[in-house]
């Protein structure tokens, strides 16, 4: 027996040894939530957001895939409307040293579909109408490219979430913006 084959046999018993990639993120952020509709805004609501995303795989290319879910809860609150958000997330991202961009879809249920009065038309009747369009289900292409980890903290800002709501006569469009996200790696 060779005295080299022990010395390889602790290395690989080493190398199966060393603890795994943290695979589950945990982060809580702040963001603000802008829907357009056919004849008016809604105003500008504050999120906050807690999210959970599991890594795929530990390596290999499949390691580059995140899937998970969260809840928002935003402010201010229309009179009637529960002001929550449930999602589910699906996103690919790339690990350049400590930067991590991703980009994805989601999909979603809110409660924050509420619009302002319209001063430009204060008799406007179809108002009514694109109330009754404001469905509970969204879809989203989400964005984070100031996205960034150093070890087991990640960090993001200027998140982009651009979506629309998935009724069959929905015709409004959401403009998410997280401002700032922190988490950590479990």
């Amino acid at each position: 027996m060779s005295s080299r084959n022990p010395l390889l046999v602790a290395a690989l018993l080493l190398a199966t040894a060393a603890p795994a990639a943290p695979r589950n993120e945990l982060s809580a952020g702040v963001a603000t939530l802008l829907q357009l509709g056919t004849f008016r805004t809604s105003p500008n609501i504050l999120l906050v957001e807690l999210k959970g995303l599991r890594t795929a795989a530990g390596e290999g290319p499949w390691s580059a895939v995140q899937f998970g879910g969260g809840l928002r809860v935003g402010w201010p609150a229309a009179p009637g409307h529960l002001p929550l958000e449930a999602f589910l997330q699906a996103q690919l991202g790339a690990k350049l040293g400590v930067w991590r961009p991703a980009a994805g879809f989601e999909l979603g249920l809110t409660g924050l579909n509420q619009r302002f009065y319209s001063l430009v038309y204060p008799d406007n009747r179809l108002e009514g109408y694109e109330d009754a369009t404001l469905g509970p289900a969204y879809g989203a292409f989400t964005l984070s490219p100031m996205r960034f980890q150093l070890g087991r903290v990640q960090w993001s800002a200027l998140q982009l979430n651009l979506g629309t709501g998935l009724g069959p006569r929905d015709a409004s469009v959401r403009v998410q913006v997280g401002l700032l996200s922190l988490g950590g790696w479990l």
